[in-house]
């Protein structure tokens, strides 16, 4: 077996990646691209677009991209620097036990998120199909061999994805492109620029959207910038969050406002084109899930060490399609987004503790030595994931966009109370 294939084999879920594994940042930053463009980031393009016309639309995709883009900058690095998983680095803020519960969270949303996304993909396959063809078979065959599928790339690590992704992001931004210039043909971009939104959406809720729909992928960027070369490289793959995914929802957002709706499905309908039609839908869902099953397999990794990765991701994938098949995924999604939005304040504790609590020194080696778990990481975690629900369900935020409130208050929180004044003051010493 030659060298690159045993580093396609291992995939460190379980230690840190060896400078030999790494790779150029821009190679990571086509696999994070590939990551925004989906169905749903279509979808949200579109509604932005139909909500608050074609020029707000592409400023806000733009702006809330970058945004998050700061976030993943810091996110990025750390785990450039650590070569750690994001699973693996919450240990470090969360404590070993603590972190196997952050995980179980995450592992969950993960594993959620790969069987719903698998479900619609089936019924909008079986709704194509039966529009083409007249008939179609059942739901279920289309949902198991869309998962399947979604499952052979998504078991064999960050190597195969990577090399998945070179081919389907290309493709798909083709496509895009053709359904784009196709729909110009029809409407023109000064009549697409000229239409204005229906004011279904506001300016604060169009920039809360778009960053609550990306966030996560912020979250867990370590999974991704651990293969990459260094600080600089990490910083490069930044660029497939705040150039690819406002790319992806510019592309939706054309065609949404020269049409003027926003099911982009009903857009190319009206293109008379269902066969490119159905190859974005399973092109764009297959790259963020794949994403989905992988990171779940690292989040598994911490409770089975001794499990390999294809075995983990097998085992999530079954589960994952026993909950599709059972209708699971349908009642799932309020509780995904529950979970999505208490997610965004663990970057702002991890990447606290790693750039000024720990002073960047995270030694897997050291991880059986750190406490069971750190009750300032939960605190932290806990005030950050209430403002961010509060302005999220109340509409009580400080910034106006819920998600970057329980970043920066989870961020604050965990500061003060690692600083060296309160640990004194805790402690009784003047």
């Amino acid at each position: 077996m030659t060298d690159p294939e045993r580093e396609i084999v291992k995939d460190y879920t379980n230690s840190p990646v060896p400078d030999e594994a790494t790779i150029h940042g821009l190679r990571v930053g086509i696999v994070v691209a590939g990551i925004g463009a989906t169905l749903p980031m279509f979808m949200l393009g579109s509604q932005l677009s139909v909500g608050r016309g074609l020029r707000l639309a592409v400023l806000v995709s733009f702006a809330a991209c970058a945004l998050v883009g700061v976030l993943g900058a810091f996110t990025s690095i750390v785990g450039s620097r650590s070569r750690l998983s994001t699973y693996q680095v919450v240990a470090f803020s969360f404590g070993v036990r603590g972190a196997q519960f952050v995980n179980l969270i995450l592992g969950v949303m993960l594993i959620g998120w790969f069987a719903t996304t698998g479900d619609m993909l089936g019924a909008a396959i079986r709704h194509a199909v039966l529009d083409i063809h007249g008939s179609a078979w059942p739901q279920w065959t289309y949902t198991t061999v869309s998962l399947t599928l979604m499952t052979l790339t998504g078991i064999f690590g960050f190597r195969v994805m990577e090399r998945f992704v070179r081919v389907t992001v290309p493709l798909l931004a083709a496509l895009m492109i053709c359904v784009v210039w196709l729909s110009l043909l029809r409407g023109g971009l000064a009549p697409a620029l000229a239409r204005p939104g229906d004011d279904s959406l506001s300016s604060a809720d169009a920039l809360s959207s778009v960053i609550g729909a990306i966030i996560l992928t912020a979250v867990l960027s370590p999974d991704l910038t651990r293969y990459a070369k260094d600080d600089r490289h990490a910083l490069l793959s930044v660029l497939g969050l705040v150039i690819g995914f406002p790319t992806a929802l510019v592309m939706a957002a054309i065609p949404a406002a020269v049409f003027g709706e926003a099911d982009i499905m009903k857009v190319m309908a009206a293109l008379q084109i269902p066969g490119i039609a159905i190859v974005i839908l399973i092109m764009s869902t297959w790259t963020s899930n794949t994403s989905n099953l992988y990171s779940s397999t690292l989040t598994l990794a911490t409770f089975f060490k001794r499990s390999s990765g294809r075995r983990l991701g097998l085992g999530a994938a079954l589960v994952a399609l026993a909950a599709a098949l059972l209708g699971i995924a349908d009642h799932f999604i309020p509780v995904l987004i529950v979970l999505g939005v208490i997610s965004a304040p663990l970057a702002g504790v991890y990447v606290v503790d790693f750039f000024v609590v720990q002073n960047q020194r995270y030694d897997l080696n050291k991880i059986g030595a750190l406490p069971a778990i750190r009750a300032t990481a939960f605190v932290a975690w806990f005030l950050g994931s209430t403002v961010g629900l509060a302005g999220t369900y109340r509409g009580y935020t400080f910034t106006s966009i819920p998600a970057l409130d329980s970043i920066l208050i989870a961020a604050l929180s965990y500061t003060l109370m690692n600083s060296g004044s309160l640990r004194r003051l805790a402690a009784g010493i003047p």
